[in-house]
């Protein structure tokens, strides 16, 4: 049966899965640094990307072994609430926008590593949850 519609989308979900994805890029970025790992200079990115796309593939996982429904789109409403974050931090803080954008191609990439991370885990999460439900049914 085909979820993926926009009625299947869950806010609570969105939120939650947000938050986690957040919390575990947080985490694995101050690992990246603390052992060291992080590339210095331009290269930097790559240690961000990394932590990011661990971040948000658990989010994404999170939200697709929960709910289940539409687990890409919940992937892609992750991003979306990621960009507007960004866009109302901008706002609120309009002297402040130079600090939070980089070089354009690294911030698309970034978003980018966000909505394949966050689809794949969703992904991975449903295909895991129908899997034990039907080993358990």
């Amino acid at each position: 049966m085909q979820t993926e519609h926009l009625s299947n989308l869950h806010a609570g979900w969105i939120a939650g899965g947000w938050l986690i994805a957040v919390a575990v890029t947080s985490a694995a970025y101050l690992v990246l640094v603390g052992t060291g790992l992080l590339p210095q200079g331009p290269d930097a990115v790559f240690g961000v990307a990394a932590a990011m796309a661990a971040g948000f593939f658990t989010g994404g996982l999170f939200v697709g072994f929960r709910w289940g429904d539409a687990p890409i789109l919940h992937g892609v409403a992750l991003t979306f609430l990621s960009v507007l974050v960004w866009f109302v931090g901008s706002l609120a803080l309009p002297g402040q926008l130079d600090s939070w954008s980089g070089p354009t191609p690294a911030v698309l990439g970034l978003i980018l590593v966000q909505l394949v991370a966050s689809s794949a885990g969703g992904w991975v999460g449903r295909r895991a949850m129908l899997g034990t439900a039907t080993e358990a049914g």
